[in-house]
């Protein structure tokens, strides 16, 4: 068997050397978010190469939203926000995504988190979910008082938006930074689901009133632990507003 260059070790470059150098330093605190880092002829000096190297290695942290390079002021470390920059990327998914897609892959990711979220919640965790939830509330009673046509579509996207927000809030309750990441990948695509079943939901005072008992149901079953109840209730809000002909992967 021919084995020729199969095992043969990869040079590293000088840049790349640079740029794992510095990432660890703020991934593990040394450079903490907000500070000052030293500027490109002291990190050239410090690490023996020269300026280029140390630019290449400074735009590549950029790019991934460690370090913000100020013109005139330096460059600084920034707070990460994974989740956040990930969300960013989810945008390429929207016109590849059908709403089978999202309504699959919301299931495979929620019903876990819920799960999890069953055994690992927190008093803040639930304080947090409640608050959400009530602001929520709050915006479909506008929806329906809205004056005018522009207003109630304001209402709805908020609406959508919160959704989306107090879902985020489920996932996190699992305390996985995983699966945080898994929901954040596929924002984009899931709040134009959600869009589309306030729109559906938003049928009338009654109707929407009955939708939002669904998610204070939730918050009470995660609450007292019941983890049966909280997936039956899951279910039904994942069901809800999604067109019968459409189907769903999480229909009794």
């Amino acid at each position: 068997m021919d084995m020729a260059g199969e095992y043969r070790i990869k040079k590293i470059s000088a840049a790349d050397q640079v740029y794992d150098q510095l990432r660890q330093l703020i991934t593990n605190g040394t450079w903490k978010a907000g500070e000052k880092i030293p500027t490109e002829g002291q990190l050239a000096e410090e690490f023996a190469v020269n300026r280029l190297t140390v630019r290449v290695a400074l735009q590549r942290l950029q790019a991934i939203g460690l370090l913000d390079i100020r013109v005139g002021s330096g460059t600084y470390v920034k707070e990460f926000d994974m989740c956040g920059n990930i969300q960013e990327l989810s945008a390429f998914y929207m016109d590849a995504t059908s709403p089978q897609d999202a309504l699959e892959y919301r299931y495979v990711i929620e019903m876990e988190c819920a799960r999890l979220a069953v055994e690992r919640r927190t008093e803040e965790d639930l304080a947090s979910y409640w608050r959400q939830y009530e602001q929520m509330e709050n915006h479909m009673a506008r929806y329906f008082r809205a004056e005018t046509p522009a207003s109630a579509d304001q209402e709805l996207v908020l609406q959508a938006d919160m959704s989306l927000e107090i879902h985020t809030i489920l996932c996190a309750m699992a305390h996985n930074a995983l699966l945080n990441y898994a929901f954040a990948i596929a924002k984009a695509p899931l709040r134009q689901l959600m869009l589309q079943n306030v729109v559906r939901r938003m049928v009338d005072f009654e109707t929407s009133s009955h939708w939002m008992q669904h998610y204070a149901r939730l918050h009470d079953c995660i609450r007292e632990r019941d983890l049966e109840n909280t997936l039956a209730c899951l279910k039904k809000i994942m069901s809800s507003g999604v067109p019968s002909e459409q189907g769903s992967p999480f229909c009794e």
